[in-house]
């Protein structure tokens, strides 16, 4: 890995989430993996144990990489042993995600999402009948 050096004059982030790495400089390997289960509710209520993630196979089910019938070639030219930045602007990183200003040699990123939503179903209305 081309080692650089990395300047950053100003960096605005207002949030960053579970398993997200916010990094100036360099790295050698970046892993992240989130699992989400989100339950919303009509009513907001949830009773102890209600929802566990090994109840649902979106979280265990191996993943298989994709595989590549060609090989992928990158050829890199490093005008400048110097990373200059003058301002980043990042509202949010959400789960699983990289802000990265540097050089990386190995990146894997996981998130996984399984939304629950209860909404009431309303009674059929006759609509002036009756």
């Amino acid at each position: 890995m081309y080692r650089r050096t990395s300047h950053v004059r100003k960096l605005d982030v207002l949030s960053v989430d579970t398993s997200s790495v916010l990094q100036i400089g360099d790295s050698q390997q970046i892993d992240a993996v989130t699992n989400i289960l989100a339950v919303q509710r009509e009513q907001a209520i949830f009773y102890e144990n209600e929802f566990m993630f090994e109840n649902y196979s979106a979280f265990s089910v191996p993943l298989t990489p994709p595989n590549l019938s060609h090989p992928i070639c990158i050829d890199t030219f490093h005008d400048c042993p110097y990373i200059f930045i003058r301002k980043v602007e990042v509202p949010f990183v959400a789960g699983s995600s990289v802000v990265h200003i540097g050089s990386n040699d190995s990146i894997k990123l996981e998130t996984r999402v399984v939304n629950i939503r209860h909404i009431f179903q309303e009674e059929p209305t006759t609509r002036g009948r009756g």
